[in-house]
């Protein structure tokens, strides 16, 4: 038994689960296991002990594709979409006040 315990070789695994059916997968920390069946039972007891969920996964932390915020080029916008944004119209309240007080109102067309 303690040949087998110091010949197994030790992975990270990262957990995510699933609380139920209409929530996302959520991060909820990592695990060390020698194998996914393993890591998945080390799972359920690290993190499922006293929460219910509906899905659990496990997944090696050498398979996790990772991109930061250092490689400029990757988050670049391929087109210029700024008319997408929506970072303008906290403005147009206080535009559309200005622009209706300074509007011909029908009363004044009439009188000239």
């Amino acid at each position: 038994m303690a040949d087998l315990a110091a010949d197994a070789t030790y992975e990270a695994y990262e957990v995510f689960v699933q609380y139920n059916a209409l929530d996302p997968h959520v991060y909820v920390g990592s695990v060390l296991a020698a194998s996914p069946d393993m890591a998945l039972l080390v799972a359920r007891e690290n993190f499922l002990r006293r929460d219910k969920a509906v899905s659990l996964w496990v997944v090696p932390k050498q398979s996790i594709s990772v991109k930061t915020s250092e490689d400029k080029d990757f988050f670049a916008c391929e087109f210029d979409r700024d008319y997408r944004r929506v970072d303008g119209y906290a403005d147009n309240a206080r535009r559309w006040k200005a622009f209706k007080q300074k509007a011909l109102h029908l009363e004044d067309i009439v009188k000239d």
